[in-house]
């Protein structure tokens, strides 16, 4: 059940809001001015070739690198103050094959409690029931006792976004959810996905291109070589007309710090 949102953050309507924001790696920019807002409840795909900057956009939202100029708040607030963490669910590109992840399905996806879980104590009926549910939404519930490393890409993908479920947020930033996953995976994932959309829920995504998503997709933002390009409509095939919906018309298309403790499993390469 998604959490009720407090006295102060319900005065602002903006999940995210990023302002001029430029990323540097070596020295070479990967974002450049970049501004976007979104909005409590939108779906918002993030596009674009790879190198665009897309994944480093949402490392930067997460303060999972730093800002070289720039700012971004979360719910109203700058993002070096913001400490309600267990309201984000991050669902990195793939889960690490390093020692540090627990090895089966119900251990990654109780690690998604860590913000609520009680210290030196083991999980309770609440968390537990919590991850069943969990498991339940993304159609796992029978591979709980398997090791992770047992599953497709596909299902391994899926325990990532149960894991973010299992700690109650109702926003997710997902990177990259679909790549390399199988068509019936694709299928599976978009259905969990629909299904926190109709919750309420304020969801993220980069990808490569819509695919299942396609239908639940009201707004894409498009980026090329560090700048915005287009954010509004998404893209649809010819003659497939666009529903309805606000089109949001960057500001700053054309324009030319401190990390926050997201639980992360690992971001593998950069964008």
């Amino acid at each position: 059940m998604l959490p009720q949102a407090s006295p102060a953050e319900t005065s602002s309507p903006l999940a995210f809001s990023v302002r001029d924001a430029v990323v540097e790696y070596d020295r070479r920019p990967v974002l450049r001015g970049v501004s976007l807002d979104v909005r409590q409840g939108e779906v918002v795909a993030v596009l674009g070739a790879n190198g665009s900057g897309k994944s480093t956009l949402l490392r930067a939202m997460l303060g999972l690198v730093p800002l070289a100029g720039g700012e971004v708040s979360v719910r109203g607030v700058p993002l070096r103050r913001f400490r309600d963490w267990g309201r984000i669910g991050y669902v990195p590109q793939r889960l690490s094959a390093g020692g540090g992840v627990p090895s089966t399905v119900r251990e990654v996806v109780t690690s998604g409690r860590i913000n609520r879980l009680r210290r030196f104590l083991p999980p309770s009926a609440a968390d537990r029931a919590a991850v069943d549910d969990a498991l339940a939404s993304v159609g796992l519930g029978d591979r709980a006792g398997d090791s992770v490393h047992e599953l497709s890409g596909g299902q391994q993908q899926r325990v990532l976004i149960a894991r973010a479920l299992a700690g109650g947020p109702d926003v997710f930033v997902m990177d990259e959810p679909m790549a390399g996953v199988d068509a019936a995976n694709q299928q599976a994932l978009a259905r969990t996905i629909e299904g926190l959309s109709n919750r309420g829920a304020t969801v993220v995504l980069v990808l490569h291109e819509l695919g299942p998503l396609e239908p639940l997709i009201r707004r894409s933002v498009t980026l090329d070589h560090g700048v915005i390009a287009h954010d509004g409509a998404p893209p649809r095939p010819e003659g497939d007309c666009a529903r309805p919906g606000h089109d949001h018309v960057h500001p700053h298309a054309d324009a030319d710090r401190t990390p926050a403790a997201v639980p992360v499993i690992e971001v593998s390469r950069r964008d």
